[in-house]
This record gives C-alpha cells, structure tokens and sequence, in this order.
C-alpha cells in the first residue's frame, strides 16, 4: 500500500487569492451635514470643557475669595454683637427704665431667642421673602438662573427679580459684601451662593432665621427685630399682635419708603399685603388677615426719659468714658478693644443718672438768649479752623491770617464763653451733668463737666484750709485773724513778677533779688486788689467773704503740704501736682498748675454733709446679656471729717447764702424752706468762675469761663463778669429740681453746740460783753470765756458781724 500518497495534500487550485475581510462600511452622508455634525460635536465638547472648568474657577473663586471670612458667619457667636443699654431709675415710679444706649455709628441691636419672637413674625418674613425657606438648601437655584438670565442675557420680565433667600439676605447683613451691578455684581453673587451653600449645611433653619430676625436693618441705626418692637410699638417682641408683625416685616423692604413716622399709608399698604400672603399660604385664617387688615397704624408714643437721639447726652458720655476704662482695667485690654466690647457686648449698665434731673439741667443749660450766661465774644489764635468753628473774617470774605517767623500760618475764630453743670447726691451718684452751652451736636463731644480741669479759685478754701483747721482744732467758729498780708512787701517773701518782668530781674535769684526793695509785694492781696484794712475779723466772716488775708492765715496753720495731703489722697483731687501745687497759693488761693473738674469739686464738697467722701460714679452695676454682674462700680466711702466738723463747716458755709457780708447774700434757693450752703470762687483775673452749692438733697459746681483761660472782664466788664452768674443758674435749677421735694434738713451732730461768742475778742461771750453772736462750736473745745474790760469798739464789732438777709440789695457784691 502506498501510504505517502493517502497523507499527501491536494495540490493547489489555480485563481486569485482571498481578500482580507474589511468592516462594514455606513451609507454615505451629505458633505455638509456631515461638516455640521462635527461642528456641533466639537462645539458641545468644548461646551462641556469650558462649563467645567468655568465651574472649577468658580469654586475656587468663591473658597479663596470667602477664605478670610473668619467669624465673620459664626452664627454661634453672632450673638454677642448687641447694643448695650443704659437704664436709669425713674424718680416717678422706682421701675428701671431705658434710658440710653451705647452703640457704634452704624447699629442698634437687641438680642431676642427665637422662643421669644412670636410665629406670626417670623412667617411675615418668610412667607414674603422666601416661601420655600424650610425645603431648600440656602439657595433657590430657579429663581437664581432666572433672575441671572433676566439680569446679563434676555430681559424676560419687566423688572429685576429677587432670588436671594433668607440665607443670602443673612450674608448681606453679617457682611460688606454689597455690590450689585456688572462683573463685580456676578462676582459677589458668587460669593454669596456660596457662603450661602456653607450656611445651610452648618447651621440648622432655626439658628439661621433667628440670626436673621436679630440682624435685619430699619428705619436709622435700628436693627432687629426685638429692637424694632421696642422703637415702634414700646412693646417686648414676645407681645406683638398680628398687624404688628406684619408692620415690622414690612419696613424693612424699603425703610425710607416705608418708615412708618413719614410714609405710613405706603406702609399700610404694605403690610395689609404680607397679610395677605401669609393668609394664603395657610400661616393665618381669613378672618384674622380681614382683622388685622383692618387695624389702624398706632405707633408708641415718644417717651421723654428715652434718649433715642443718635447724640448722646452729656451724662452718657461721660457713663460710656468711665466703664470704658472699668473694662480696661478689668480684662486688660486698651482702649480701643474695650470701646468695641462695650457697643457690641449688649451689656446692660445701671446708671444712676436721675432723667428728670438730666433734663432739667440741659434745658438751663441751652442757655436760650443768653438767659443765665452771657456770651462774651473774643477772636482766639489758632493753626487750623474745624467745622464748627466761627471763623473771622477780613473785610473782603477772606479768612482772617498770620504768618509766624517759621512760617507757620495761624487762623482766627470768634469763641464764646462756655459753662458746665454738675450734680451729685451725697452717696457719689451723680444725678446729672451738661458739659457745655447749647444744643449739644455731636456724641462723645468736649465734657467740661466730667475731662476738662480749671483752677479752682476760693472754693478750695473750705475742703482744705479752713475744714482741716476747725478738724485739728487750730480755728473755731470765732476765732479773730488779723484782716492783713501775712507776708509783708519789707519782709520780702513774695516777689512783684510784673515788677521783675518789666525791669528784666526774672533770672535772679532770691538772695541776688534782695537788693532790688521794689521786686517785692505784700501777700496775698483781697479780691478786687485790696490788703485788707487790718482789723481782727472772726473766722467766719473772713470765710463768707471769702478774704484771702484770712483764709492764708487759716492756711499757714495748717500747713499747705497737709491741705495737698488731704485734698489730694482724701478727698481724690487728683489732677493736682504734686510737684508744683504743694503752697499756700495753690492750696487756698486756688491758682492750680491744671486744677480740677467740675465733677471732683462737686464730690469734695459731699464732706459738708456728714462728714462721709464717696467716690463719684455714674453707674452701680453692669450686667451682661445673661444678666450676671460684669461690672460694679470701684466707689469707695469712708469719713473725710468728723461728723462734728462737718456741721460747723456747713454752718459756716451757709453763711456765703445767708449773712449780708456773703459773697452770694441772698441768692439761696426757694425751696420749702430747706437750707443750703455754698462757696463762690474765681481765679485770677476772672478767667475761671465758680459756685459750687449744697441743699440737703444735693450738690452742685457750676464752672463758667472760656475753654483757652482768658480774662473774661475784657469782654463782659467787671460787674458782668461775677460769680452771681454761677449762683442765679445753681438757683434756679435748684429750685425747679426741687419743688416737688419733701422738706428735708441737714444732719446734725450731737457733739456740736451754739454758744454766743463776744464779736470783740472771739471768745465766748462773758458777763461784760457788750456785743454778742452766736457760733456753732464743738463740745469738746471750746473757746474761752471773755473777761476783757470792754471800753470802746463795739459799732465796730458789731458791723463785723451779721444778720441774717432782709431783703437788700445784693449786686455790689461778690468780694470773692
């Protein structure tokens, strides 16, 4: 068997080889349309790559432009951004009322819970302003594209759309960020849907709309709701009625549009509409939208103890200054950090301004017509010219110039004279405070009353020289002084500086001086530039006279570095020097290196009452928003005098009113026969004016002079330029703040007696005494008695001593 052919292959067949099989082919296409779907394809593509990375830039965008957003969107503690409020105690009822508030130029917020704000509130907001609050998630993106189209693309509708919810609406108000129109517009709605996106997902829908309600703006600096309520309607939030509701969320579309003092019909309108809303999306009942459809608009009633003007009173300045530096010290921060925790912490401050008081006194003290001060006019140097200044003039209109030798350009302005009021209690309250003339424009303005130091003139003479001498029992009530200089011009003690100046001695020394006999005076000189006629005067005519001879004399035998002692660390007069007030002139003539405040010398002069110095404060506590203490006030009270002295002083001080020698005779305030005491002062010449009064309710300094020293006999005369003019306002005011005031008396003291007193020699009066008065002297040290033989004299004595007023004329006066 052939067994290679049966494995043999067949040999080839002739022909073409197979092809390679090739895919199946489409039915061809037209070229064009062809052309056109690639076009459209390569356009979707790129479409899609473009809205990608466009949507890419966008997210970065908005993360890196809302990066530094901090705590600015910290719902937790946006809380703490509140107005702090001052309440005051009404004198009427002795309920706690609002009396003012501290906020930054920009807000007036009060903080209310959401428990607090009824339902009806909050659906007035969203049913009007974004229906869809609780489904969504911080952003309506259909309204957002739509208002977006209408916006950049195609006007669909007539007129802008508002697409923000109450989430963005939020944003807006706890930010800057309010652009609104081209690329910056887009760019800050970005921003704004994105924080918005972040809001959502942080915080629930209740924090956010509490937030909301608390931080939406109205009429003025108002913001919030419960603040809003407190403004328009005198209500707590929790009270509001129906159409209540709705009147607050109306306001805030458009608060000038529909301020409710100027355009309530608008806002009638308005709100009777968001009624109608809420009605139809089953928030109310039909019945009770018609009801509150129906309601008149009734606005609360203006309460004159509320100051709800933006200026500040004088009081509020000075209460604002004081807990600034309380929360200095307290948390050790500076000043500017301590003035934003105080408008924004939303403390509540305990004030012990009386209102009516307050009132009161800035009624007299916008001085209508000049009715108790009169405006001396004089033009006053300075280097550059404000707003509020009266700039003088050329006769062309052309300001009034000088150039000095450096070249330095000064400006002129006419000032007026300036005055300040204050008044305390005997507890260191202080009840009430005006800082300056006329209407008061700008908060935080010049505070004469509380910041700005004087020299004090002679009303330092009693709380240093004379109470000290009576204190230590060096003086009584009738002790005779010699009416004469205690340093004589041939004893060479002071010098004549005009004497000096005028023949160029100033850079001598005292011994080199002593050979110039005309380089020295006699000290110190009486009011109106009298010696005194060298008669022995008792005590306390010399002090209702207010003699520099006698009061110097009183002053030597104390001691003035134990006058600066006490009136320095005692009695707190603290913006004395220390280094240059330390002498008898300073010490009882007054002539200070800055002196003092109207505010501390009304405190000084607390010790005439019982003896007792408390420190002068105008707040008790403050509170925070939870209503635990923060702050209570660093006054301290201790007695300055014995109760003894104290009495004698106020009786000799009730002379200066009293006694027909008195440099104040007769200006006493009609008040159901209560007392008062008082102490003019004036420092040289007449550039610092003074009283400071007391009434068994009260003490008060009244300043009256110009803001740069100048002496105002140059421009009133000398009989205008007088103390009266401090009396007659503190009379005054006395009078109306206590017309309606029990009759009340100073206290006494059981160690103080009256005894009559021999007017010749000071002693107490013996069997032979021809003239006699009655003093009021301690029990524990009394005078001798007199035994003198008594020959001549007593007409003498007896002018010396007193009675008191019957109706005279008093205008010759003032021998301060």
């Amino acid at each position: 068997m052939n067994v290679s052919n049966s494995r043999r292959e067949e040999p080839p067949k002739r022909g073409r080889a197979p092809r390679e099989p090739k895919e199946p082919r489409e039915k061809a296409k037209h070229p064009i349309l062809r052309a056109l779907g690639r076009t459209l394809a390569t356009l979707i593509c790129l479409g899609i790559m473009v809205c990608s990375l466009a949507a890419v830039a966008a997210v970065y965008y908005a993360v890196q432009a809302t990066a530094n957003d901090g705590n600015l969107l910290d719902l937790d503690n946006i809380e703490l951004s509140q107005s702090s409020t001052v309440v005051a105690t009404d004198p009427d009822t002795g309920a706690q009322v609002e009396y003012a508030t501290l906020r930054s130029s920009n807000s007036h917020r009060v903080w209310a819970d959401l428990e607090q704000i009824p339902t009806n509130l909050q659906y007035a907001f969203i049913c009007t302003e974004d229906k869809d609050f609780y489904n969504e998630p911080g952003v309506n993106f259909k309204r957002t594209i739509g208002a977006m189209v209408n916006e950049y693309l195609l006007p669909i509708y007539s007129s802008k759309q508002g697409a923000s919810t109450l989430e963005q609406q939020l944003i807006k108000n706890l930010t800057s960020d309010k652009s609104a129109s081209g690329v910056e517009g887009a760019l800050r709605k970005l921003r704004e849907i994105y924080r918005a996106l972040c809001l959502s997902r942080a915080y629930s829908k209740e924090t956010i709309l509490e937030a909301y309600l608390n931080t939406i703006s109205f009429t003025g600096t108002i913001q919030g709701v419960q603040t809003a309520a407190n403004e328009y309607f005198n209500k707590d939030v929790s009270q509001l009625t129906l159409w209540e509701c709705a009147t607050i969320a109306s306001i805030t579309k458009n608060p000038t549009n529909y301020n409710p003092y100027t355009n309530p019909e608008n806002l009638i309108h308005r709100r009777n509409f968001i009624m109608y809303n809420m009605w139809q999306q089953g928030i109310i009942s039909e019945e009770d939208y018609r009801n509150g459809a129906a309601q008149p608009l009734v606005l609360a009633e203006e309460d004159t103890n509320k100051k709800t003007s933006s200026v500040t009173s004088y009081f509020t300045d000075a209460l604002f200054t004081e807990v600034v530096h309380d929360i200095m010290d307290k948390e050790g921060v500076d000043e500017s950090t301590a003035q934003s925790m105080l408008y924004t912490g939303g403390y509540t401050i305990e004030a012990t301004v009386n209102p009516k008081m307050q009132t009161a006194m800035e009624n007299l003290m916008l001085n209508e017509g000049d009715a108790y001060f009169p405006a001396g006019w004089h033009e006053e140097e300075v280097t550059s010219i404000s707003d509020d200044d009266v700039q003088v003039l050329n006769a062309d209109g052309t300001p009034k110039t000088r150039t000095g030798d450096d070249g330095t350009v000064y400006y002129y302005r006419n000032v007026r004279t300036q005055a300040a009021m204050v008044t305390l209690d005997y507890d260191g309250n202080v009840l009430a405070m005006v800082g300056g003339l006329g209407e008061k424009t700008k908060s935080l303005s010049l505070n004469r009353a509380y910041s700005v130091t004087r020299q004090t003139g002679s009303t330092i003479k009693p709380i240093g020289a004379y109470a000290l001498g009576v204190e230590y029992g060096l003086v009584n009530w009738s002790t005779m002084l010699n009416n004469s200089p205690l340093y004589q011009k041939q004893d060479m003690v002071i010098r004549d500086e005009d004497y000096c100046r005028k023949n160029g001695l100033m850079g001598l020394s005292d011994s080199q001086l002593k050979a110039y006999p005309n380089a020295w005076r006699s000290w110190p000189r009486n009011y109106g530039g009298n010696y005194g006629d060298g008669s022995d005067l008792p005590l306390w005519n010399g002090l209702a006279r207010s003699l520099n001879t006698i009061a110097i004399r009183v002053g030597d035998l104390v001691g003035a570095s134990n006058i600066f002692n006490f009136v320095y660390n005692t009695l707190q007069l603290t913006t004395l020097d220390p280094a240059n007030d330390v002498g008898l002139a300073q010490m009882v003539m007054g002539s200070q290196t800055h002196g003092v405040t109207p505010t501390a010398l009304a405190a000084a002069f607390q010790i005439f009452y019982d003896g007792e110095y408390t420190t002068p404060h105008l707040y008790t506590r403050v509170l925070d928003r939870d209503g635990n203490i923060y702050l209570e006030n660093n006054a301290t009270s201790y007695q300055a005098l014995t109760p003894q002295t104290a009495y004698i002083m106020n009786r000799l001080l009730k002379n200066v009113l009293y006694s027909n020698v008195g440099t104040a005779s007769g200006r006493y305030p009609n008040s159901n026969g209560m007392e008062s005491f008082g102490k003019t002062g004036t420092a040289s010449d007449e550039k610092d004016l003074w009283f400071v009064g007391g009434t068994p309710y009260y003490v008060t300094a009244v300043w009256w002079g110009y803001d740069a020293p100048y002496d105002m006999t140059n421009t009133l005369g000398k009989n205008q330029a007088k103390t009266r003019t401090c009396v007659m306002a503190w009379k005054a005011y006395m009078e109306q703040v206590q017309a309606n005031l029990p009759y009340k008396a100073f206290p006494t003291s059981d160690g103080v007696v009256e005894r009559a007193y021999c007017t010749q020699s000071g002693l107490l009066a013996g069997a032979n005494c021809p003239s006699r008065a009655t003093g009021y002297y301690r029990a524990d040290d009394l005078p001798d008695t007199c035994n003198y033989s008594h020959s001549s004299g007593v007409a003498a004595a007896q002018s010396a001593d007193t009675a008191p007023v019957v109706g005279q004329d008093t205008t010759g006066l003032d021998t301060d």
